[in-house]
């Protein structure tokens, strides 16, 4: 998966970025219309960049109608504001309850508002870099492009992608969980469960559009709403049986360990991860500037659910040690808990559509024009890659290839990595401390530290504490990780 961000070639867009970012910085906003100047302009760059002009102008002039047709496609506030609740509220908000029993009541609450406030600070410095500065940037690898050049496009490429595709591992290994747990007497483990989850999300990849992504996300969030109300009225029967279902303790602070506490805590960073698409959603809105709205509306909205959940949940069981992890796999046999595992089936298989499309797209892009520069050779070139919004049955082919090959080293991941807390918490301190602090607090400084003056000095103030937040994240949070995982293989 690496090789294959290393070996991207850079897109049209990109290109456009690094024209943007060389021009004066005095100007504030740069607009480009004129496609076919873009084409000659970023053919002439990537002849600069490459000694293989033809194949790096052929790529780039190919890029140009999937920046056109892919993700592009006017959404309205509303629409974009289903995108990020889908992609933000799925695997994390299962954990919660978790989280609250490990962390205990003062800590949680004040982490999870904690990352809630951090995240809006850094999806309004990644709006504020996209709409003064950068306004072709339409990822992170873009962004990064237009600021530190192709060595940090490559940098970006390496985590941003791993992240997307680990993202998409855990809804698959939600889902396959929900799976067991729906069929608990069957013959099947839970790594069978894993195949037929993945064949599931297979199907559901199919749908490419962020359009089309916006609308199926609404059966998504109410796939993860309901189970969650459900799952409060069932575990408050449970605990009513107390020989059956003892209920634990009730801490205002952890009695845990550190790492323990960390694994815990990066639990609740990861539940904040959709930032990482922030930039793939803003750019397809139809008025980029009211993204501010959507964030600020969605990361409230999350941020409150996530309070409700783990408070509910832990009020009613504590740390009861019938609690799993997701929390729903703990609920007691019957028609609610036979519900509520289709509707996180549901909801897990919608859930990975965002990122999984975004990843497959992207090394679609990378990898199908040479793979079929080799198989057909170089008379018939340049071979573009299809538009998302393309419904010919040679796209279509092409599509299903890529997502079967993604959905195969999902599975592979899955079957790997058996512990569903510790996977959320290790992507959470190597990637998702980077994409969620770090990279909008790194990119705010670069661009504007040396203009800014009075009161405008705060927001560089404010990038500091997300740098200086991410790398404690990254850090201890890598640290409690590898220490539970060495706990789990004694």
């Amino acid at each position: 998966m690496t090789d294959s961000c290393v070996v991207a070639t850079s897109t049209m867009a990109e290109a456009l970025v690094v024209e943007a970012s060389t021009e004066d910085k005095d100007e504030s906003k740069q607009n480009v219309t004129d496609v076919n100047s873009n084409v000659d302009n970023s053919a002439s760059l990537g002849s600069d960049m490459s000694g293989n002009m033809d194949i790096e102008a052929d790529e780039k002039e190919g890029d140009v109608q999937d920046s056109e047709g892919g993700h592009g496609e006017d959404l309205s506030i509303l629409l974009a504001f289903f995108l990020v609740i889908v992609e933000m509220v799925g695997n994390g908000v299962l954990s919660f309850p978790n989280s609250f029993a490990t962390l205990g009541w003062i800590p949680a609450h004040l982490i999870n508002v904690l990352v809630a406030v951090l995240t809006i600070c850094s999806g309004l410095a990644l709006h504020r870099l996209r709409t003064t500065r950068f306004s072709s940037a339409t990822s992170y690898p873009q962004l990064f492009l237009g600021v530190f050049g192709k060595k940090g496009l490559v940098f970006s490429r390496c985590n941003t992608y791993p992240l997307l595709f680990l993202m998409a591992s855990a809804f698959n290994y939600t889902q396959s969980s929900a799976w067991s747990s729906l069929f608990a007497g069957s013959s099947l483990s839970l790594k069978e469960w894993m195949v037929i989850a993945g064949a599931v999300s297979l199907l559901v990849l199919q749908a490419r559009s962020f359009k089309a992504m916006a609308w199926t996300s609404v059966i998504a969030i109410m796939t993860i709403i309901i189970p969650i109300f459900i799952s409060f009225v069932v575990i408050g029967d449970m605990v009513r049986n107390p020989d059956l279902y003892p209920v634990g303790n009730h801490v205002l602070f952890s009695e845990y360990s550190v790492s323990t506490c960390m694994v815990a805590a990066m639990d609740i960073v990861y539940a904040y991860s959709g930032i990482v698409i922030f930039l793939e959603i803003m750019s397809s809105m139809k008025y980029v500037e009211r993204f501010k709205y959507v964030l600020i509306l969605s990361q409230t909205s999350c941020c409150l659910l996530y309070a409700l959940v783990g408070s509910v949940v832990y009020g009613l069981a504590g740390d009861a040690n019938w609690l799993q992890s997701p929390y729903i796999d703990s609920l007691q046999p019957g028609a609610a808990k036979t519900v509520s595992m289709v509707c996180i089936i549901i909801h897990a298989a919608i859930g990975m559509l965002l990122g999984g499309n975004i990843f497959t797209y992207a090394a679609q892009r990378a990898i199908e024009p040479s793979f079929k520069r080799l198989i057909f050779g170089k008379k018939n070139a340049p071979y573009k890659v299809a538009p998302l919004t393309a419904f010919k049955p040679a796209a279509m082919l092409w599509w299903l290839l890529w997502t079967t090959i993604l959905i195969f080293f999902v599975v592979l991941v899955n079957v790997a990595i058996p512990s569903f807390q510790t996977y959320l918490g290790f992507i959470s301190s190597i990637l998702v401390s980077q994409t969620c602090f770090i990279w909008p607090g790194l990119l705010d400084l670069k661009v504007f530290l040396k203009k800014r003056e009075g009161r405008k000095q705060l927001l560089s103030a404010i990038s500091v504490f997300l740098i200086v937040i991410g790398f404690v994240s990254l850090t201890l949070g890598l640290w409690g990780d590898i220490t539970e995982i060495v706990k789990l293989s004694r």
